[in-house]
């Protein structure tokens, strides 16, 4: 199709909307916009055709480290772009790229390269803004899961400033571990620079989690993985956070759907207590992803976490841990719909509408609506993608400004 076409029709196709599936539905576009929709094609509009298949809005990852071969913390020429793309051609049209636990140095090139390799746009998924997973996490146990983390570390409103200037907003969110001390100081910092604080890779028990909500923290990062059920402590059992967030109506999670890191029966049980407006699937996918690599590394390229790809997931090399997920956002809606039996506009809205809202970025991405940017993914009857459009553009397009 025309790429530079401005006014575009998309019918013939099952249109997923949050609430319904129309089977003749259509998508008017205009300058990168949704102009209406189940709409009569305009004599003046390109048709493009689904085929039979689906019409769905982009998805939108708000944990994803890489793919193709590239991690957002490599800091070389390219490696945003490489990744994205890498994630586009699955249906992805925003993400929140990720970081996770190095170096305070590394962390400041991190995000100075970040910056500097975002200052021009270009036809791919929108960087919604960055995420840093770390480096204020717990080191007992399984609390650390497959993050390199050292040394105890605790935050300081010294430190979470420094970064905050230096990225110069465009930290979108921030997880810690809420049992640490300086916990309360950190969801303050993030509160006074509109941050979405996160908890993760924790030792926290339902206490933790109740005095942590108190605070501000209202989003679970990779819930299920490095979170508490409950235990035995000096002889008595005692409530899990887990339970203290399945029991909270205001506190979001999100769930690694790669099909690997949470099994069938969790994934409904969750998503049946917390209800699709409150879970987002993600991929939690490292560089590996959208590759036929059997060995990888999980973060920065030379001084990263050794893995394993097995049995469809990222893995170190003792099997101990899952090291991330080599896992894409079209397989995450495969793995809801056709393994778990969701129903696809609520597994739709927990890859699009869940985590636009989650993002603050609903009033103009996360659903088939008009007046919001033209970010759709076409489908084709067994769910995979056959033509993606960045804010009305199509498809792959990686020339395009």
């Amino acid at each position: 199709m025309n790429k530079q076409s401005k006014k575009i029709w998309i019918g013939n196709g099952t249109a997923v909307f949050l609430d319904r599936l129309d089977e003749n539905g259509s998508v008017l576009i205009e300058d990168g916009k949704i102009a209406a929709v189940n709409v009569p094609c305009p004599g003046d509009a390109e048709k493009l055709d689904a085929e039979g298949g689906y019409i769905l809005p982009g998805f939108i990852d708000l944990h994803v480290h890489g793919g193709g071969g590239a991690d957002f913390t490599d800091c070389e020429p390219g490696c945003i772009r490489t990744a994205a793309l890498t994630h586009g051609r699955h249906g992805t049209t925003a993400m929140v790229p990720t970081t996770m636990t190095c170096p305070d140095d590394h962390l400041e090139k991190t995000i100075r390269h970040y910056i500097e390799e975002t200052r021009e746009p270009f036809t791919g998924p929108e960087l919604l803004g960055l995420h840093l997973e770390g480096p204020f996490f717990n080191t007992t146990g399984k609390s650390k899961g497959a993050q390199p983390v050292t040394e105890q570390r605790y935050p300081t409103r010294e430190i979470l400033e420094r970064f905050i200037r230096l990225a110069g907003g465009r930290i979108l969110r921030w997880d810690e571990a809420p049992e640490l001390p300086g916990s309360d100081v950190f969801a303050a910092v993030m509160a006074e620079n509109g941050i979405l604080p996160s908890i993760a890779h924790t030792d926290a028990m339902a206490k933790d989690a109740y005095r942590a909500f108190d605070w501000g923290f209202r989003h679970i990062t990779h819930f299920l993985s490095a979170t508490n059920w409950s235990r035995k402590e000096n002889g008595i059992t005692v409530g899990g956070l887990n339970e203290a967030v399945l029991l909270r109506d205001d506190i979001t999670v999100e769930l690694i759907a790669d099909g690997c890191h949470v099994p069938k029966e969790l994934m409904q049980l969750i998503i049946r207590i917390k209800g699709p407006g409150r879970v987002a699937l993600i991929t939690d996918a490292m560089r590996a992803a959208g590759t036929d690599a059997r060995e990888s590394v999980l973060g920065t390229r030379f001084g990263g976490v050794k893995v394993v790809i097995k049995d469809g997931v990222a893995q170190l090399p003792d099997l101990s841990y899952y090291a991330g997920s080599i896992g894409t956002m079209d397989r995450a809606l495969r793995v809801a719909h056709l393994k778990c039996g969701i129903p696809l506009s609520d597994a739709s809205m927990m890859l699009s509408a869940t985590p636009a809202r989650i993002a603050g970025c609903f009033d103009r991405k996360g659903s088939l609506t008009a007046g919001k940017d033209a970010d759709i993914v076409i489908m084709d009857r067994e769910f995979k993608v056959t033509d993606v459009l960045f804010r009305g553009k199509s498809s792959f397009d990686q020339d395009a400004s």
